[in-house]
């Protein structure tokens, strides 16, 4: 098993639970997107969250 990929699915699994209803009301009318779209969606959502955490000093660096 792959450390790595466990520890990213934890970690988008965390951030994912720290959303909050208001995340998903409908003002980014994530309701009208296809399940494959609404999984972009959230990837690119986590992607930017743990840039800007890897920027700030508060990550280490996550290689692509």
């Amino acid at each position: 098993m792959n450390l790595r990929k466990k520890s990213t699915r934890e970690e988008f699994e965390r951030a994912l639970a720290q959303g909050k209803p208001e995340d998903f009301d409908g003002h980014t009318e994530f309701y009208r997107l296809t399940p494959e779209q609404r999984l972009e969606w959230l990837c690119q959502a986590f992607v930017y969250e743990v840039k800007g955490k890897t920027r700030s000093g508060s990550q280490q660096t996550i290689n692509d």
